[in-house]
């Protein structure tokens, strides 16, 4: 492939070929057609790289936005899973009282455990837990059904409905006890085929098991929801034979809701089915639509394992989901990469152009021709180390930049505050500068002319060149976060720094800096995620400056309408008089 400057020579030598009468009729075609074309080649090859890169950044981004919603989605997951775990325990709890028992239990004892039960979040999202007794079927049993409720609740009933079946398992417990679950009470549940088939999964196995989908009795017909009950059987201890079995029935959708819409609330939208994925096995769907937008159609399917039974989940971004990290940068980069190559045809074709005009002046003579040679590859020589010197001073703030105006403010900025501190240290001839001077001055920058200093407490502390530094980017990291993310941005917001120095022994101290913000209104998620230990760029940089050059150490405590911000340095490695008697405070 023939380069700008290979041409460039290629061309001379046809040029002084001509004129020396030995030029090869067919290269100097070739040459020409390069030549001419040269615009449209570079063009084409720099608009193809440029869309190459765009697409790997594409890729890239696209890749950990969806790395980043599998870890949120596997979240959502565990939180279900937790809740459900939490219904077992509640469960097997409730099996181990009449297993200690001996028998079951009382109405009366019944309503005291349930009630202790009821006081964990644990039993959030469950609907009751209850008791059903395994009988035959037949008018003795019933009658015996009958007085068990009316000596448990008082109510005048036989199991229902009418059954074919040779067993019965009617409910002859229930807390706690509300207007639908009592309503409930003798409902053979044997009559059910799905609440059957868990029932005998339960009873054959000897463990906890859970039904398929079911409306459950007395469901509320102005909120329906698909339920599922739970049972695990209670054997007699000495003959094996079953008694009955501890049930807790759910409503699918509570259950959903009270595991998911915890602090911090998930941005997923979820469908779940009972087993594969039908329109039939659906049981659970979050209201409103999945988030459909280009660039954020994430899916995780995944399975749930509930009491034996097997749930299907499909978990997709909801509308309040914003991928960590945006795609205009890679459209950034492909009308950049176009814009590039626009630029540099343009650039090829001008000097195409000037090589031209200049070959007129190479005929007449070889003295300007060699002078125009020499200037064109000094030229080229004095762009390729500017560039290269402004990529050296834009790279570390580019890798941490988000966009290109995020780019240019940090890069503009963290400038402007390392010019700030050398120019008080300026002042001093390089020996130290006054903190709390450089703190107003630093505020100062990005606050106004606001009469601030009363909102500062401390002795008089001069610092010297490293600590002038390390506490005037400090500073300026903290001023920016407050005012993106923090009390800055509501009118009312309260900003106090004080600071003290802290004798240990002898000569030994610490100098500690705390900033404290608060609003009267909450702030924002932003806030935390711009606060020190979050592992952004602004929290490399603190470590850098207080840890690193510093040997001190930072930390924060963030709340709902504020954070405290805490620095602790040694006095010795920040002062400018290490020798200097203890200072006074103000």
């Amino acid at each position: 492939m023939f380069t700008q400057s290979c041409l460039d020579e290629t061309y001379l030598q046809t040029r002084r070929e001509r004129l020396s009468g030995l030029s090869c009729p067919p290269l100097k075609k070739v040459v020409r057609l390069l030549y001419r074309v040269q615009p449209v080649l570079i063009f084409a090859v720099v608009t193809f790289v440029g869309l190459l890169t765009a697409a790997a950044s594409w890729y890239t981004i696209d890749h950990a936005n969806k790395m980043s919603f599998s870890a949120i989605a596997e979240n959502a997951v565990q939180r279900l899973s937790d809740r459900i775990d939490s219904h077992i325990l509640l469960v097997k709890s409730t099996e181990a009282l009449f297993e200690a028992i001996g028998e079951v239990p009382t109405a009366e004892e019944f309503k005291t455990f349930v009630g202790h039960l009821q006081k964990s979040e644990q039993f959030s999202g469950v609907q009751g837990i209850g008791f059903a007794r395994y009988v035959p079927a037949g008018s003795q049993s019933d009658v015996a059904i009958a007085q068990e409720l009316e000596r448990n609740y008082g109510i005048a009933r036989t199991p229902w409905p009418e059954t074919t079946e040779d067993i019965r398992v009617p409910m002859v417990l229930i807390e706690p006890q509300t207007s639908r679950s009592l309503g409930a009470l003798g409902f053979d549940m044997y009559s059910n085929p799905v609440r059957r088939a868990a029932i005998l999964a339960a009873l054959t196995e000897q463990r906890l098991r859970a039904s398929g989908s079911v409306e459950l009795v007395r469901e509320n017909s102005n909120d329906k929801q698909a339920g599922f009950v739970m049972y695990t059987p209670f054997l007699d201890a000495e003959s094996g034979r079953p008694i009955g079995f501890v049930f807790a029935p759910f409503r699918i959708g509570d259950l959903f809701e009270s595991a998911l819409n915890r602090l911090p609330v998930l941005p997923v939208h979820i469908s779940a089915w009972d087993g594969e994925p039908a329109e039939s096995s659906l049981i659970y769907q979050t209201a409103g639509d999945p988030e459909t937008r280009f660039g954020i159609g994430q899916k995780v399917r995944t399975s749930l394992t509930v009491a034996g039974r097997i749930w299907t989940l499909e978990i997709q971004p909801s509308s309040i989901y914003t991928p960590p990290v945006d795609q205009t940068r890679s459209f950034m980069l492909m009308v950049a990469a176009v814009l590039l190559a626009a630029a540099l045809a343009a650039s090829s074709h001008s000097q195409q152009r000037t090589i031209e005009v200049g070959e007129i002046l190479r005929e007449e003579t070889e003295r300007a021709l060699t002078e125009r040679e020499l200037l064109l590859q000094e030229m080229k020589h004095r762009i390729k180390n500017m560039i290269a010197r402004v990529l050296a001073i834009s790279r570390q703030t580019a890798r941490a930049s988000q966009s290109l105006p995020d780019f240019s403010q940090s890069f503009s900025a963290r400038l402007q505050a390392m010019a700030a501190s050398q120019d008080l240290l300026a002042r001093t001839a390089w020996q130290g500068a006054d903190l709390e001077t450089l703190l107003v001055q630093e505020l100062k920058q990005l606050f106004g002319d606001d009469p601030i200093e009363d909102k500062f407490s401390g002795p008089k502390v001069e610092l010297n060149e490293a600590a002038t530094q390390a506490f005037g980017l400090a500073f300026h990291e903290l001023a920016t976060n407050a005012l993106k993310y923090g009390s800055a941005r509501f009118p009312g917001g309260v900003l106090d720094v004080t600071w003290t120095i802290t004798w240990q022994r002898g000569t030994e101290a610490d100098l500690i800096l705390t900033w404290s913000e608060r609003s009267e209104e909450p702030l924002d998620a932003p806030m935390t995620e711009a606060a020190p230990g979050k592992g952004g760029f602004g929290t490399r940089l603190l470590d850098a400056t207080i840890r690193g050059e510093m040997g001190g150490s930072i930390t924060s405590a963030k709340n709902e309408y504020g954070i405290d911000v805490t620095i602790s340095v040694p006095y010795e490695r920040v002062t400018s008089r290490p020798n200097a008697a203890r200072p006074a405070k103000k």
